[in-house]
């Protein structure tokens, strides 16, 4: 259920709410500035818990190929996919890699996203890799410290060094994750399991490398195909299982007796095309929490709309509105584990938005125009009027 108090008061001060309710029961201190909102709906801001918004170039051409006909592993098969990714990074100067992913990072802020999370994994090797790092540590230096989350992400094994995986794993461990885990640069470790990208063995063993480093895990799975990911992730104690399109419904079952956030992605069922949208009504009715993400990346969801996310779960993916909103405020924060925000509670950092309508269901009626008329990091004001 979503709490809505009509005739409200937001009191924020040193970037916290410090008060929540009606107006009647509001008190105001001399100096404080007051704005009046003219009736406005005001909600928590928006959290993208997955995301890939570092990268180069674009892939528009396997869009193209796409709607012919061909799929997204023939594409990759036939040297597209991430590798296409990997190469564009590589060719590109660090500062146009930055350019092109602030851009995108503004984009989502103007449509009230607030806080941001952020993976590698279009590096592959560890140089670029960690240049990825270096470019996520620049837009975190943009906007706020607490705005932006850094994942090291396991993608694939470098085509060149599939021969000898396990040398492979061994050097992205103490290359990548290592040092970025020590300096403090990450807070999770994910890792793709699918065919084509990691076997679940190998995903045991570099989680278990990265929660010995203190980094919490969070899995790409059953994306593609039902590869037993959902229950991998609860028997890791991941944070969150992502994807989760193939699930079965002992998968979703495993992830509810976990306590492992479930986060769909219906970005990617609308940029892949086809019937596979995920079943985050399925996921609610075994007793999981959900989350929506878009997953914003160039290959398989170059969607960077949150709020349109939310739509689609609900359209697509079975979810109520209330269960919708739920999954990009505070059900975004629970798959990132943060504990400040995601509600409009008393101690929690002021994040949020206000609508240009009376009532909060305006965001999700608006597909990809969702009415946002300001938006607020730590109470002070980002973007809009």
């Amino acid at each position: 259920p979503i709490k809505v108090i009509q005739d409200a008061t937001l009191s924020v001060r040193n970037g916290r709410v410090t008060f929540a309710g009606s107006q009647n029961e509001a008190t105001i201190q001399d100096g404080d500035t007051q704005v009046d909102l003219g009736g406005r709906a005001l909600i928590p801001g928006l959290i993208d818990s997955h995301t890939h918004i570092v990268f180069a170039g674009d892939r528009m051409d396997e869009m193209a190929r796409r709607t012919r006909g061909e799929t997204y592993e023939e594409i990759a098969k036939a040297g597209g996919g991430i590798i296409r990714s990997v190469e564009a990074l590589r060719h590109t100067a660090f500062d146009d890699i930055v350019n092109q992913s602030q851009k995108r990072l503004q984009h989502m802020l103007s449509r009230g996203t607030t806080t941001i999370e952020i993976k590698t994994g279009y590096g592959l090797e560890p140089k670029l890799e960690n240049l990825q790092l270096d470019v996520i540590d620049e837009l975190r230096e943009s906007v706020s410290n607490n705005t932006i989350f850094a994942t090291v992400l396991a993608h694939v094994i470098a085509p060149h060094r599939r021969d000898n995986r396990k040398e492979y794993i061994d050097e992205f461990c103490q290359e990548v994750l290592e040092p970025a885990a020590s300096q403090k640069r990450v807070q999770f470790c994910d890792v793709f399991v699918e065919s084509g990208a990691y076997t679940p063995d190998e995903c045991i063993y570099i989680c278990e490398k990265a929660k010995a480093l203190g980094l919490q895990i969070k899995l790409h799975v059953d994306q593609l195909h039902e590869g037993g990911g959902a229950a991998l992730a609860a028997e890791l104690g991941a944070l969150s299982a992502d994807h989760l399109e193939m699930t079965s419904a002992d998968g979703r079952q495993a992830l509810a007796q976990a306590g492992t956030m479930a986060t769909i992605l219906p970005g990617c069922g609308l940029f892949l095309g086809g019937e596979n949208w995920p079943n985050g009504r399925a996921l609610r009715d075994a007793g999981c929490e959900v989350a929506v993400a878009t997953d914003c990346n160039p290959g398989s969801s170059m969607v960077a709309d949150l709020p349109l996310c939310a739509t689609m779960a609900a359209t697509q993916g079975g979810l109520s509105l209330e269960e919708a909103i739920w999954g990009i405020t505070r059900g975004g924060a629970k798959a990132l584990g943060l504990h400040d925000r995601g509600t409009l509670d008393i101690g929690d950092r002021a994040y949020f938005i206000v609508l240009e309508h009376k009532d909060w269901r305006s965001l999700l009626y608006n597909p990809a125009a969702a009415p946002i008329h300001s938006v607020f990091i730590e109470g002070q004001k980002k973007f809009g009027n």
